[in-house]
């Protein structure tokens, strides 16, 4: 038996020698092939191939100029332009929380913050010190938008270049509105309860940021470099229902005064000159009528905006989605397919993710709390409506508990979950979750090293 074994072992060994053989043997040609043709490119098709990598995601793009010396000093380097050229954006990308109570931020994730991309599912993470004494306010074009905690000084920040752009403290608010807010210096949590936000750049290279909060009917915006305090605009929302998106730098805001009424669409655009406030009210741009009725959301979908409400029949359960851009040129007809995506219509804010990045869910579908008539078990509420053929279908396994009072999970499993409730994910002093499953593989890597 022993003799036997052994001369397994040295098969194997024999075995494994001649592949390391091969392989090694294989290697030097293989380098000098792919640096043959590589090299042999020239520098404005680099260039050119580069605009088209990263037209679809700045990781391909940073891997592409990794591929060797040439293709790096042909090509744009992200690290400086992430905040000022909108192509460098991460759009795909969104920040996920860790398991219960690790908010970007706390002291065992060593300064390590997880991002998740809505297309392809890959996660990452990027080592970012900043959120040691910040807190995330909101996101706009894969740019996150931080509060620091000593002074509430606000910061724009690309996660994958570094690239930072200083912003004034919100409490410059308090000198428009005096007692008007109803609450102390000491107490300023409404501060971070954003709406949306919205972030555009100037010809000039000057980086303007919007910010429409839940309990202001007004839109605060500020310049990096030029204000010094928070200024608002000289115009209110009138309607008292409102829901809001960001989008191509701009701000669009959906008014209901009452019920019955018809929705309209306002667009709200950027100070055109940096010394300019907001002084012209709010374009209306489209109406619908007679077709849809609250509770509405309204998310941002590659080059699209959606409108996603109830039907207006009595009693009806079956939702409709619109496209803004119909709405504008008076096309009101229901869109039955929205490229395989997924739409998440969170009340406090949506987003769009692909099929792709997530294979358990069939495509064409909205994640939204379902209607009062429909119930899919014991403390369940979250559903899944497909717009093919207008059924509900549970989002998550009926045994994941959640808590309707706080109309917040209290154990979310999976992925699903935790995308829907991923605003609350990141308060670092709100309400935390606790994970009861293995979270996915990480795809460790740091960002910066390659940027």
């Amino acid at each position: 038996m022993g003799a036997r074994s052994g001369a397994s072992r040295r098969r194997r060994r024999g075995l494994l020698r001649r592949n390391e053989h091969i392989i090694s043997s294989r290697r030097p040609m293989d380098a000098g092939d792919t640096s043959c043709w590589a090299t042999s490119l020239h520098a404005d098709l680099v260039r050119l191939i580069g605009w088209r990598v990263l037209a679809g995601d700045l990781l391909d793009y940073v891997r592409f100029r990794a591929v060797c010396p040439l293709w790096r000093s042909s090509t744009a380097r992200p690290r400086g332009r992430g905040l000022v050229d909108a192509r460098f954006r991460p759009r795909q990308w969104m920040v996920m929380a860790e398991k219960c109570g690790l908010h970007p931020g706390h002291p065992e994730l060593l300064g390590y913050v997880r991002f998740f991309n809505l297309c392809t599912g890959y996660f990452v993470r990027s080592r970012i010190p900043l959120f040691e004494n910040h807190k995330v306010l909101d996101s706009a074009d894969g740019l996150i938008l931080l509060l620091r905690e000593q002074d509430h000084t606000v910061r724009l920040l690309h996660p994958f270049t570094g690239d930072i752009a200083v912003l004034p403290p919100l409490t410059t608010l308090l000198r428009d509105f005096g007692d008007g807010l109803n609450f102390s210096s000491r107490d300023l949590s409404a501060l971070g309860d954003l709406s949306a936000t919205s972030v555009s750049v100037s010809l000039d290279g000057v980086i303007t940021v919007l910010i429409i909060f839940s309990w202001l009917s007004r839109v605060a915006f500020a310049s990096s470099g030029i204000d010094h305090q928070w200024r608002v605009s000289t115009w209110s929302l009138t309607s008292p229902l409102w829901w809001s998106v960001s989008f191509k730098g701009r701000l669009y805001v959906l008014c209901y005064k009452y019920y019955g009424d018809d929705p309209q669409f306002f667009q709200i655009d950027p100070p055109q000159h940096k010394d300019m406030g907001l002084s012209d009210r709010p374009k209306l741009i489209a109406t619908c009528r007679g077709k849809i009725q609250p509770p509405f959301h309204l998310v941002a979908c590659d080059s699209d905006i959606f409108i996603i409400g109830l039907s207006n029949i009595p009693n009806s359960v079956h939702m409709l989605v619109y496209r803004l851009a119909d709405l504008i040129v008076n096309k009101v007809v229901p869109v039955t397919s929205i490229g395989g995506n997924i739409l998440f219509a969170n009340y406090v804010s949506s987003l769009s993710v692909s099929a792709r990045a997530l294979p358990t869910i069939m495509g064409d579908g909205i994640v939204t709390t379902a209607p009062g008539d429909i119930y899919f078990g014991k403390n369940n509420d979250l559903g899944i409506y497909h717009l093919k053929d207008c059924t509900w279908l549970p989002a998550v396994d009926a045994d994941e508990y959640h808590d309707k009072w706080l109309s917040k999970p209290s154990s979310p499993r999976n992925l699903v979950h935790r995308i829907f409730w991923r605003r609350f994910n990141l308060e670092k002093f709100g309400y935390y979750f606790s994970w009861n499953k293995t979270r996915p593989s990480l795809v460790k890597t740091n960002w910066r090293d390659e940027v």
